[in-house]
């Protein structure tokens, strides 16, 4: 048997909430609770909080997995990480007992980008760009294949400018959040905070639409 804890006050002792009160009377009742269940705590990698307050950035662990002795007996090898938290109050957890490897995805022209503002005139100017010769198939072909390659070179840009951009935000929105853990946030500090995770939040709305049309295009591979 395993338990995932979360959104109550869920913390064990002092050492798992900053910059908000510790209640020793819940920690304890909490503590009894696992003690008398007979369930064992992992060592969480990763992030050190699992929780933080948009509106005032406190921090505490919220989250965690409870296992019994025969669950880990099973499983002696399983890992448990806190992942960055980025969009959310509460940060992704896993438990792990194996690594999975999906592979490399080949090219394929997605939704997303046609909402770049770009885009239209990328088709524009490759179109009136080429030159080219032949009869009108092999015109044709060689025109269509030149658009390809220029989609294909401007997603390559757009794609480095995106993940620089995604990183920079998201070392910002940590290093803010890791300020966070040694003192109060200031106002301003705050509101970068929060505008820096809506931009991670557009950047990973643009992704995640690329992972439904991916898996839409293996469904229809698959079953279709």
């Amino acid at each position: 048997m395993w338990v995932m804890f979360g959104d109550f006050n869920a913390v064990r002792n002092p050492g798992e909430r900053c910059n908000s009160k510790f209640c020793p009377s819940s920690a304890l009742a909490f503590n009894i609770f696992i003690e008398e269940a007979d369930l064992k705590d992992f060592n969480m990698g990763g992030e050190k909080y699992t929780f933080m307050s948009r509106a005032d950035a406190k921090l505490s662990k919220l989250d965690r997995f409870l296992v019994c002795s025969r669950y880990l007996n099973s499983f002696p090898l399983c890992v448990v990480t806190a992942h960055p938290r980025e969009l959310s109050d509460h940060i992704p957890i896993t438990l792990l007992t194996a690594a999975f490897d999906f592979g490399s995805i080949p090219f394929k022209l997605f939704n997303s980008w046609l909402l770049s503002e770009d885009f239209d005139q990328v088709i524009i100017d490759a179109w009136n760009r080429f030159v080219g010769y032949g009869t009108p198939d092999m015109y044709l072909t060689t025109k269509l294949r030149f658009l390809k390659d220029s989609i294909k070179k401007w997603r390559k840009e757009v794609s480095q400018k995106e993940r620089k951009e995604l990183t920079e935000t998201k070392n910002m929105v940590k290093d803010l959040e890791k300020l966070a853990e040694s003192r109060p946030l200031t106002a301003v500090e705050v509101n970068i905070w929060n505008i820096g995770l809506k931009k991670i939040m557009e950047l990973e709305r643009l992704k995640a639409m690329d992972l439904k049309q991916k898996a839409r295009i293996k469904w229809i591979v698959d079953w279709g």
